[in-house]
């Protein structure tokens, strides 16, 4: 907090090149999929909500993971308890989540435009999304520690990066795949 800026600077902007470079392969990923946005454009209403949510839920268990690291409430002896109680969390709101947002992009973009299987891709991918964003935000953190590195600057944007990059992937795969488009 009393250190030279120059310190802080160069501690996060390690992490944040990294992130830079995934940023890129997250553009790949929509790359890949550009004939999918093409035959159906309605799909690109929801990457904001797929990238979005899944990074949300990421950085709440990186936090909750600082938090309980800082209050004694997490060790490292008891890691794997709270690693299978985040990704229960995470599978449990993914499933709300991703039910209701199937459920709103179903009436939204898939019945008017004659695509109803594009809710059904927008639910499973948030589902999955959002229990991945619960696993990475409890593993990261941890991993980083293990290996000497402080998770403050460092967990959440690769949390973000490799949630993206995933994330976009199975909800273009998804997306092709119910609505039909190779």
């Amino acid at each position: 907090m009393r250190g030279p800026s120059f310190y802080a600077i160069r501690l996060r902007i390690m992490f944040l090149i990294v992130t830079l470079i995934g940023g890129f392969l997250v553009g790949g990923v929509i790359e890949t999929f550009e004939d999918t946005l093409e035959a159906i454009v309605a799909a690109a209403v929801f990457i904001p909500l797929v990238m979005d949510m899944g990074g949300n839920v990421g950085t709440q268990s990186s936090t909750i993971f600082a938090r309980g690291l800082a209050w004694s409430q997490i060790h490292p002896s008891q890691f794997t308890a709270y690693l299978f109680r985040e990704i229960r969390i995470g599978f449990i709101m993914g499933v709300i989540l991703g039910t209701v947002a199937g459920i709103a992009a179903y009436f939204w973009q898939g019945l008017p435009n004659d695509i109803p299987q594009l809710g059904l891709a927008v639910g499973i991918s948030l589902t999955c999304v959002i229990t991945l964003g619960a696993i990475l935000g409890a593993m990261l953190p941890m991993i980083m520690l293990r290996l000497g590195f402080d998770h403050g600057p460092g967990a959440d944007p690769f949390i973000t990066t490799i949630k993206d990059f995933s994330g976009l992937w199975i909800y273009f795969s998804l997306v092709g795949l119910l609505v039909g488009v190779s």
